[in-house]
């Protein structure tokens, strides 16, 4: 087959001092391949590298989020479709949001991309914004100057009014003098001049607490708790005050007061609950690397050195928000178990920020790389690629086992956690683990020839015992 002739050619080359070119393939695979027949293996297909350059033999797994090829399509990263939401129950794809895909973040992180949640408030502009089922409520066409026949159309606010739909020249300029300005036989609210303009409630009035509205006084303060305009009802009850505003971070929204601030510490609707634990910040930003989720603050930012929802613990310390997200702007670094660990082990960089850098770096321990190198759990970087005729890891021209300049870890290293390689033949050294150290697709007494008859093993139901000729543990 053209994979093993190849190696084979490269070798004979090597110990007669020639030099032969090897295509570096990704993930430590050994062998090249035009079609799965090269590979020679049950399981095994030939996946694509890409435009003009070969395969590689390859054993599909479920994709998932490491940076790898796992199911060997040729993409990397590429999860199978699964759709996602975030937004509060019963709004997904009603009105404007929509569920989004589960992609790839950071670091091995899962992130739903694409997705639409329910806005704070409702906009004028033909879309269901807070996907309550409704679309533009609050907002009259008719008589309002910023939306006026269409949302979007705004009449001029000094000399304009928003009448029946359209921009209308204003010719009652003083809506409060209880005169008819323009002798048109209507003065004040009366007149549709003055629709949507603020005017004092009473003589006294200096804050004109009250606005024209259907061509009768309305409410204008909609947060002081005050009914103004002496109609028998309050501030966000009131259909004139539909999208205004209640107070600092309160906006009226379906005839009742809506917390829109979730980060002051203050009940700004005066009703449910302070930021998070108001329902109707859900979703909704309760500060720097913070959000609303499930009726509290959730740290969603895991690498600025901030306890930014001010509970459990800072970044990683956080467990609950934080575990399995970056620790880390720059990358390389995943919460787990309530510390920062380095996942990014070739980059030259003390990704976690704990005094060591790549395979100095417990965390890196038996940690391999596509170019043929390992972290061992001594803190050093060695070859363990050592049938591809390079250099991996560098160490003046030293390669593989060829003779007079082999590299010392391939004639007598280690290979990961119980695998060690003898004349650049891997060997399991661990025959109680139920792994299989050597990568030859036998674990344990399952591989007689490391493992031999006699061999300390541990039986499948936990308990100590010994290797046996057939292989097995007993």
């Amino acid at each position: 087959m053209k994979s093993f002739s190849s190696l084979f050619c490269c070798l004979v080359l090597a110990l007669s001092a020639a030099g032969c070119w090897v295509p570096e393939l990704p993930d430590d695979t050994l062998f090249s391949c035009d079609t799965a027949e090269d590979c020679a293996a049950n399981g095994v297909v030939c996946a694509p590298r890409g435009a003009g350059l070969g395969g590689f033999c390859c054993t599909p797994t479920t994709e998932v989020c490491n940076g790898k090829d796992d199911n060997c399509n040729g993409q990397l990263d590429d999860l199978p479709e699964a759709s996602c939401y975030t937004g509060p129950e019963g709004t997904r794809d009603l009105g404007g949001c929509k569920a989004g895909k589960v992609t790839c973040g950071t670091n091995g992180t899962l992130v739903c991309t694409g997705e639409v949640v329910p806005a704070a408030t409702e906009s004028c502009n033909g879309v269901d914004d807070d996907c309550d089922g409704e679309t533009d409520e609050g907002f009259n066409t008719q008589t309002d100057i910023a939306n006026c026949g269409r949302c979007g159309t705004v009449c001029n606010a000094v000399t304009q009014s928003c009448v029946d739909g359209a921009c209308k020249t204003r010719g009652e300029t003083l809506c409060d003098d209880n005169t008819d300005d323009d002798g048109d036989g209507a003065k004040d609210c009366a007149d549709s001049d003055c629709d949507n303009q603020t005017r004092a409630c009473t003589a006294s009035d200096a804050a004109n607490n009250c606005v024209c509205v259907g061509r009768a006084i309305g409410e204008a303060n909609c947060g002081d708790g005050a009914d103004n305009d002496v109609d028998g009802f309050t501030d966000c009850v009131e259909e004139e005050c539909a999208n205004k505003s209640c107070g600092t971070g309160c906006v009226c929204t379906n005839y009742v007061k809506k917390e829109t601030v979730c980060s002051d510490s203050l009940n700004n609707d005066g009703n449910e609950g302070t930021d998070c634990a108001d329902p109707d910040c859900a979703g909704q930003s309760c500060g720097a690397g913070c959000l609303c989720q499930s009726g509290k603050a959730a740290e969603t930012v895991c690498s600025d050195g901030l306890n930014n929802d001010g509970t459990e613990g800072t970044d990683c310390a956080d467990t609950t928000d934080c575990n399995g997200k970056s620790c880390s702007a720059a990358g390389g670094c995943l919460c787990a178990g309530g510390l920062a660990t380095e996942t990014v082990c070739n980059d030259g960089l003390d990704n976690d920020s704990t005094g060591g850098a790549d395979c100095a770096d417990t965390d890196c321990y038996w940690k391999s790389f596509s170019d043929g190198t390992m972290c061992t759990n001594t803190g050093t970087r060695v070859e363990v690629a050592c049938s591809d005729a390079r250099d991996n890891d560098g160490n003046a021209g030293r390669t593989d086992c060829i003779v007079g300049n082999s590299d010392s870890n391939c004639v007598s290293g280690v290979c990961g956690a119980g695998c060690s390689f003898n004349n650049c033949s891997k060997k399991e050294t661990i025959c109680n683990d139920r792994t299989d150290n050597d990568g030859d697709t036998q674990s344990d007494c399952a591989d007689k020839t490391d493992c031999p008859a006699g061999t300390a093993c541990t039986r499948t139901n936990g308990a100590a015992g010994t290797c046996q000729n057939n292989g097995s543990c007993a």
